[in-house]
C-alpha cells in the first residue's frame, strides 16, 4: 500500500505466515539471545523489501546473499538482498519510536542502498520508509534524512542496463571463490550432496582423459526461484575438471533442496554462448536433476540460466 507520509512516499507490507516462519527458522540456529533477536528482525526486514521489489517488478536473489546464510548471520549484523544485475542493498530494521538507524560498519561498503524498514509492534506488518545511497562507517542516520522510494526505484531502473561482472573460474583453481558460492556440503544437506554428485554415468562421461586429470573443483549457489517454486530454493552446482591448461571440463548440476526429491515441472536450465544464444537445454518433468556437460578453452565466456514461468536466474562466467 502507497502513502503519503511528511511527504515521503512510504510502501507498507503485511508480513506473512511464511515470512515469521523462515525468521524463526534462521534465528532457532543462534543460541545467543541477542543474536536470535537480531536475525529474526534482519530476516522480516530483508522479507519486506523483497516483497515490495517484486512489487516494482525487480527481480532479486536472497539466497545469494550472506543474509540466507546462518553462518554469516552469526558473525556479522546483515541484513542484505541481491538484486539480480545490480548489487546488494542492505535492509535496515527499524523498530517503533526509534528515530534514527545504525548502519552497522560491516555493511558500510558494497552496497547499493540502504532501505529503512520499520516494523510495528506486532511484528505483522512492515512499512519501507525511504533509502540512503552511501553512508560512512558506524553511521547514525536521522530518519528525517532518507530519501524517497520513489528515487530509489529510479536508481535502480537507472543502473539495471549495467552488466553483472563475470565469475572468473579460473580463480576457482586458486581457490578464489565469488560470493555466494559454497562447497557442497555447506550447500546441501549430507544426504542431497551425496546424491548431488553421484552423477557422472557412463553415458554422461566426458573423454577419458578428464577422468585421469586429480584436480576437480566444485561450488554451488541456491537459486530463489520466489513462489514458481513454492519458496524452496534449487541448488546450482558447477563442477570444473581441467584437461589441460588451456581446456576445462564443466559440469553443471541443478537439483532440488530441503529434502525435495523432484525439481519443479518445467524448469528450464541452459547454457548460453557470449551472444546470449542457448547451446545446452533441458527441461524437468518429473526429473530428480538436471545435468549439463561440455567443455570450453580458457578466455571463453558463456552463461547459466535457470528459469520458471515468468521469472529466471543468469550467472555469467568467463573460463
Amino acid at each position: 500500500m502507497m502513502r503519503n507520509l511528511s511527504e515521503s512516499l512510504t510502501f507498507t507490507v503485511p508480513i506473512s505466515l511464511s515470512d515469521r516462519t523462515l525468521a524463526e527458522q534462521f534465528r532457532s540456529q543462534h543460541r545467543s539471545p541477542e543474536k536470535a533477536k537480531q536475525v529474526y528482525l534482519n530476516t522480516l526486514a530483508v522479507s519486506a523489501v523483497k516483497f515490495y521489489l517484486r512489487c516494482m517488478k525487480v527481480e532479486t536473489n536472497w539466497s545469494a546473499s550472506l543474509s540466507w546464510n546462518p553462518a554469516m548471520q552469526a558473525v556479522m549484523d546483515v541484513a542484505d538482498l541481491q538484486v539480480i544485475g545490480q548489487g546488494k542493498i542492505e535492509c535496515l530494521a527499524v523498530l517503533p519510536g526509534e528515530k534514527v538507524i545504525h548502519i552497522p560498519p560491516e555493511v558500510c561498503s558494497d552496497r547499493i542502498g540502504y532501505v529503512a524498514v520499520q516494523l510495528d509492534e506486532s511484528l505483522r506488518e512492515a512499512t519501507l520508509l525511504g533509502f540512503i545511497k552511501m553512508v560512512s562507517e558506524g553511521n547514525l542516520v536521522p530518519l528525517s534524512e532518507l530519501r524517497s522510494l520513489e528515487e530509489f526505484i529510479l536508481q535502480l531502473s537507472q543502473t539495471s542496463e549495467k552488466q553483472k561482472p563475470p565469475i572468473h573460474l579460473s580463480k576457482w583453481l586458486m581457490n578464489v571463490v565469488d560470493i555466494g558460492w559454497q562447497t557442497i556440503e555447506s550447500l546441501l544437506i549430507p544426504q542431497a550432496a551425496e546424491r548431488a554428485f553421484t552423477f557422472r554415468s557412463a553415458e554422461e562421461s566426458l573423454p577419458q582423459k578428464a577422468e585421469s586429470s586429480t584436480i576437480s573443483v566444485q561450488k554451488g549457489i541456491l537459486v530463489d526461484l520466489g513462489r514458481q517454486s513454492e519458496s524452496k530454493p534449487i541448488a546450482l552446482i558447477v563442477e570444473l575438471i581441467p584437461i589441460c591448461e588451456q581446456e576445462i571440463n564443466i559440469f553443471v548440476k541443478v537439483c532440488p533442496t530441503n529434502s525435495q526429491k523432484y525439481l519443479p515441472e518445467e524448469l528450464e536450465v541452459m547454457v548460453l554462448d557470449d551472444l546470449g544464444t542457448p547451446v545446452m537445454q533441458a527441461t524437468a518433468r518429473n526429473t530428480k536433476s538436471i545435468q549439463l556437460n561440455f567443455s570450453s578453452e580458457v578466455g571463453e565466456r558463456f552463461s547459466i540460466k535457470v528459469a520458471l514461468g515468468n521469472v529466471n536466474f543468469i550467472e555469467t562466467f568467463l573460463v
